[in-house]
């Protein structure tokens, strides 16, 4: 974890100064008001012409369980095509805490994440439309299909609306 940290901020000494802070949420989480669970998805990106780090955090609570679920991590994400707004990306690390009475013996989670998708920035603004495929590598199918009874939203693959803030 110490060298993940480490090759993070050296990334970042090396990059240009013309970069940019994104803060965004969700919209697509709105849906947990009518599905028995609150899910609020969060995150705050650095971003340099073609490259983006961003530090998502993530919490589900389900209403019908006694079960709660926060996650956060590394995504990093290139931007093949200059000035398309296409992107892809991968989860250099991601850790999930379970918590309630029907949490599992072992709380914490280890898992992965792919996401692609399109990053459309207006002035002070942003809107991404997003593909996310939780756990590629099949590492925690077990539970996160627990995850996914207790929270409906909660899917192996999901379609996101980002919209936010961007600070240049």
């Amino acid at each position: 974890m110490r060298q993940l940290l480490l090759s993070s901020l050296v990334m970042l000494s090396l990059m240009p100064a013309a970069a940019s802070w994104q803060v965004g949420l969700d919209l697509r989480c709105i849906d947990s008001a009518f599905m028995g669970a609150v899910r609020i998805d969060g995150e705050a990106s650095w971003r340099s012409e073609d490259l983006r780090l961003t530090m998502p955090l993530r919490i589900s609570i389900s209403l019908t369980h006694e079960l709660g679920f926060a996650e956060t991590g590394l995504i990093v994400s290139v931007y093949p095509f200059e000035d398309q707004g296409f992107f892809i990306g991968a989860s250099m690390a991601r850790v999930g805490l379970f918590w309630g009475l029907e949490a599992p013996s072992d709380p914490l989670m280890l898992f992965s994440e792919i996401i692609a998708g399109w990053t459309f920035s207006f002035p002070w603004f942003f809107i991404e439309p997003r593909l996310s495929i939780l756990d590629a590598f099949a590492s925690e199918e077990g539970r996160i299909g627990e995850l996914k009874e207790a929270v409906p939203q909660y899917s192996k693959i999901r379609i996101s609306l980002i919209a936010g803030i961007e600070i240049p």
